[in-house]
Parts: C-alpha cells; structure tokens; sequence
C-alpha cells in the first residue's frame, strides 16, 4: 500500500519504523494496522534475534510485550467488577491484610489501576511518598492480580483464556513457561546473547507473547466493546471500564488519566506528561511497553495500530528519546488512518 492513506503515506510510516528498529538495535519489527474491523496494512522485517540461522519475523511471529501485559490484567479486573467480584472504589486493604492498614488506608482498587496510589512498597514492607490521589506513579499489575486471585479464586489466564482466548480462538497469545520457535527473542545489547523471559503461566508475571495481529485483535476487542464478528464476547460496561477515563477528581487535569491501566487520551492533560501523540483525538488509548510493542486505538477513526520491537538495549539509556518516539508513532499513525 503506498498510496496516500491521510496527510502522509503508509511507506512513510513503514521508514520511520524501519528507522526505529535500527536506532533501538532491535532484530525484528512487525506493523499491523486495523481499520473497520479489517487488516489494512502489515509490515513484517528483520528476524527472531541477531545470530546466524534466526527465524524471519513473520504473522505468527510471537513478541514479548512487557507492559502492554497490563491492560490483560487490566481487562480481568474489570470482568470481575461487572460480574459483582470487586468494586472499583473497594478498598485494598480489604484484600492485602499482610501490609499495614494504616498506611494503606482509603487507597481503593481504582487508585491501583490509574496509578496514583502514592504508595510505596518493598517486599512486606509499604510506605506513603505521596498524598493519595494527587500524582502518578509506576505500574502495580502485581497488585492487581494477587488481588484479583484473592477476590475471584482465579489466576488471570484461567479467566482470560476462558472469556477470551478460546473464543477467539486466539493461539498466538499465552504466557509462556517454555520456548518455542514462535517465539521472538529479547536483545539486550548487540552484543549479548538473545534471551527468552519465561516463567508461569498465571497471567501475572511479564512473559506474555503474542504475535501482531493478535495484539490488533485485543485492540478491535477494546474498540468494539467486546463484539467481534457481530458476536458479543464481553458485556460492554466491561469496556466502559477498562478504556474510558477512570482516575479520580482529585488528580490534578493536567496529568495523564487512565482507563484499567491504558493510557487515555483528554485534551485537558498537559503533553509534557503524556505517551499520546498531540494529533490522536481525544477518546483514543494505547499502552507501551519495554520492547517497544505498543497497541493504540483511536475510536474516532474506528482504527487501531499495533507496533512490535523486541529491544531491550536502550531501556536506561538517554540515547533513546522513547516518549518522543511514541508520540511520533501515534501522531503519523493518525495522519494515515483519518
């Protein structure tokens, strides 16, 4: 496809990857793009790692995208808020009897998943560095799923792979505990060896792979609110929940604000502190992770882009500007999808 597709063409976007791929000293990258419920475009380069003999990235190419495993997490919560398990204002406390009372305090599940706690915890130990509420702070998917166990008597793939995976017959997602040569390596410097992040399969820990097109299917999922193909998958206030804002009044308007864990799009967040690109519309939600796979939807263009690196080498570098690469991702993905 190299027509012009909106204000730049789809080659450009396919460059500026390529590009990416390069300066992230990534082995491989795939693109997929979904509009209308269909695959318009995909882009798949490079190889499984960088030694003699590697796999060509390809469809079936299954990427570890680290942080984009939260918004998994992220979904479970919120089936388990709508089936009457949890409640997004009950209080953590309630479920994590093993740290202090006190210090938790009123810190409820919908601080977790909006990431504005202002706890800090250290093995048994938790403390406050911030008033609840008021700033943002790192993932804690952690919480969320020993929560989630405690409150449903399920680990999150036993309920994603019963609501979820198996009825979208979608193969190429799973949490891995053994390799296999779908599987795309993690490069950690060019000069290191390339390394597969394995452990349980419980749907907690950060080996979930998947392959592009299956990660522009959970984004259609999301997008569509739980219908595909015209069949309902999910109730759609489980939707309402994970993509829609959900932060709480007290967080300042000019901070990021978050669905379940997905970053959301709201003109009055200051861009100094957001992943979104200036040109997404308001409305629209993506997630980023470590390696560089990201997944943004942008429902105003009923579209969703799925990137996939399997980088890990820049991660404490200041050589990588990474916000700015992402916000450039999102803006020339809309250019061409609107």
């Amino acid at each position: 496809m190299k027509k012009l597709v909106g204000d730049i063409s789809i080659d450009t976007l396919t460059t500026y990857i390529e590009k990416t791929r390069q300066e992230k000293c990534a082995s491989g990258v795939a693109l997929v793009l979904m509009q209308d419920d269909k695959i318009v475009y995909e882009h798949y380069s490079g190889t499984h790692h960088s030694e003699s003999g590697a796999r060509q990235i390809d469809m079936n190419s299954q990427f570890n995208v680290y942080s984009t495993r939260v918004t998994y997490i992220g979904l479970a919560i919120a089936i388990a808020v709508v089936e009457g398990v949890l409640n997004l204002d009950d209080y953590i406390k309630k479920y994590l009897p093993e740290f202090s009372e006190e210090i938790l305090g009123d810190t409820t599940i919908r601080h977790v998943v909006t990431r504005c706690t202002g706890l800090k915890f250290r093995g048994q130990e938790v403390s406050r560095v911030f008033e609840l509420g008021t700033h943002l702070e790192g993932k804690r998917p952690d919480l969320l799923a020993l929560i989630h166990k405690r409150a449903t008597g399920k680990t999150i793939a036993e309920v994603l792979t019963d609501k979820v995976l198996e009825p979208l017959a979608m193969t190429q997602t799973g949490w891995m505990t053994e390799g296999k040569n779908t599987l795309v390596c993690d490069i950690k410097s060019p000069a290191s060896f390339p390394t597969l992040r394995l452990g349980s399969n419980d749907g907690a820990d950060r080996n979930l792979y998947v392959s592009a097109r299956e990660l522009a299917l959970w984004g259609n999922l999301h997008l569509n609110k739980g219908i595909v193909g015209g069949r309902r998958i999910l109730p759609e206030e489980v939707f309402n929940l994970t993509s829609k804002v959900q932060s709480p009044d007290t967080l300042p308007d000019t901070l990021s604000k978050f669905g379940f864990l997905w970053w959301v799009k709201d003109n009055r967040t200051s861009y100094e502190y957001d992943e979104l690109g200036s040109e997404l519309p308001e409305g629209s939600f993506q997630i980023l992770g470590a390696s560089g796979c990201s997944c943004t939807v942008i429902p105003k263009f009923n579209a969703v882009a799925v990137r996939m690196y399997n980088s890990l080498y820049t991660t404490d570098s200041d050589e990588f500007d990474y916000i700015g690469d992402i916000r450039r991702f999102g803006n020339m993905v809309a250019a061409c999808l609107k």
